[in-house]
């Protein structure tokens, strides 16, 4: 959300339904108001969930409108996670303008998976493809969130990928196959530790193949407690912007993964790991581990911008690796796909398809 109030500042009025971080200087001069998600009943956490995604949301949905008529607001960006499923369907309702919907990770399967009570997760579902139907459009991460949704609900969406600033990519390397080690590289959150533990067993492979300290693995960011780390791995812990630029210019290779687990199917699906953006500013080709119908292995496949894995097994992702790295012009041919990608999401394109996705919406109504 930053980069667009970055960019169109003028064009927002912001309402927010958590208070302020008092820690953090708000830099936007644009009109601004907030409500605050209750807190109690303590000791019942499945009723006061409930009344937060229902009850409470609704009453923020009419004080929403009600600052935004106060705005003279056109229409309703409504960025759909938690309460503002219900908030921004009832806002726009209220007002009598266009709602644009927004989703980074589905709400109903981000609630699931943190173990929220099934009757409250089927409440949950309704409403949200309440305000999926009723939505104009819909802003989604990646295309095969767009896919699904469409099926789903009917709506229309369109894919919202923040994308590179081409001043700021790295100059594309060519691979020198006498160097060591090759550098995979994962950055920031690591939330599938079988998937980690089976990269670190390919390379484990790979090194006693082509002997020790030829592949290596480098974390930019904090690995969780408890994931396997041998000597084969690095990690840099959280570092600052230059110093994350320049662990980036070390990657030969980019890790992206979804988890084999049936209880992670949805999130595979719909998600888009935002960890691609950093693989495509450092221009290296990605590997991605996953179902075959998870979006990171659709997305290397549609791009051929690198190698997948669609099989839980470390031998065979350590001959994706071989194949990305020893067979004739796989990764010169993935590179060159990532170059293109550069072009393809660029921070350009991205502020394009954000102005046509608001204009086809006020044209509809």
């Amino acid at each position: 959300m930053g980069v667009l109030l970055d960019k169109y500042s003028g064009s927002f009025t912001w309402f927010s339904l958590r208070p302020p971080n008092t820690d953090v200087e708000n830099p936007y001069t644009i009109p601004y108001s907030h409500v605050d998600h209750l807190r109690r009943p303590a000791r019942f956490p499945g009723l006061r969930q409930y009344l937060n995604l229902g009850p409470w949301a609704r009453s923020a949905g009419r004080e929403a409108a009600a600052f935004g008529r106060a705005q003279n607001v056109d229409v309703v960006l409504a960025d759909l996670a938690l309460e503002a499923v219900v908030a921004g369907r009832v806002a726009a309702r209220i007002l009598k303008v266009p709602l644009l919907a927004s989703v980074k990770d589905d709400p109903v399967n981000r609630i699931r998976v943190k173990g929220t009570p099934a009757w409250l997760v089927k409440w949950f579902d309704t409403q949200f493809a309440k305000t999926m139907r009723t939505a104009d459009k819909c802003a989604v991460i990646g295309n095969a969130m767009g896919e699904v949704y469409q099926r789903r609900y009917g709506v229309e969406t369109t894919t919202l990928f923040i994308g590179v600033e081409k001043d700021k990519c790295l100059p594309a390397r060519a691979l020198d196959r006498d160097k060591a080690p090759f550098v995979i590289g994962s950055v920031g959150s690591v939330n599938y530790a079988d998937n980690w533990n089976l990269l670190v067993e390919a390379l484990r492979l790979l090194n006693q193949k082509y002997g020790s300290g030829r592949f290596r693995l480098l974390h930019i960011g904090r690995l969780p407690d408890g994931l396997q780390v041998t000597d084969d791995v690095a990690v840099t812990g959280w570092v600052p912007e230059k110093e994350f630029v320049f662990h980036l210019s070390r990657l030969d290779a980019g890790f992206l993964n979804y988890s084999f687990a049936p209880a992670h199917a949805e999130t595979g699906r719909t998600s888009f790991p935002l960890k691609t953006h950093s693989y495509i500013q450092a221009q290296i080709p990605m590997l991605a581990l996953g179902p075959a119908d998870s979006s990171s292995v659709r997305f290397v496949e549609e791009y051929q911008c690198g190698v997948v894995c669609a099989e839980a097994d470390a031998g065979t992702l350590a001959a994706r690796l071989e194949r990305l790295f020893f067979q004739k012009n796989v990764y010169t041919e993935a590179q060159a796909a990532v170059e293109q990608l550069t072009r393809l999401f660029s921070r350009e394109q991205f502020f394009q398809t954000f102005e046509s996705f608001v204009r086809v919406a006020n044209k509809s109504n």
